[in-house]
């Protein structure tokens, strides 16, 4: 469960440029829509499995989330001007 989360946050930037490159912006909200519905699920999974357990299982699940939450945004910050590169490339690779 921990060990995807980094692969999903590393494709992000690449999924921007290639929407960037197809010239699909409407597609831009997509990935990180996903992710932050997976994020969701996975923390509904975990306080599932604390079940009645002392508070630091709780708080180790909000900490879970609130990493999660902090880098997709990073990462969708980090995929804007990725995109808008993506965009200029198959905007010079289509007059060329």
């Amino acid at each position: 469960m921990f060990h995807i989360m980094p692969r999903i946050f590393a494709s992000l930037p690449l999924t921007s440029l290639l929407i960037g490159t197809a010239g699909q912006p409407a597609f831009l909200v997509a990935p990180p829509a996903l992710t932050a519905l997976y994020v969701l699920l996975r923390d509904r999974f975990i306080r599932q499995r604390v079940g009645q357990s002392a508070w630091p299982s709780d708080g180790f699940a909000r900490h879970v989330l609130v990493d999660d939450l902090g880098r997709l945004i990073c990462m969708t910050l980090l995929g804007l001007p990725l995109f808008f590169a993506g965009h200029a490339l198959r905007a010079m690779l289509l007059t060329a």
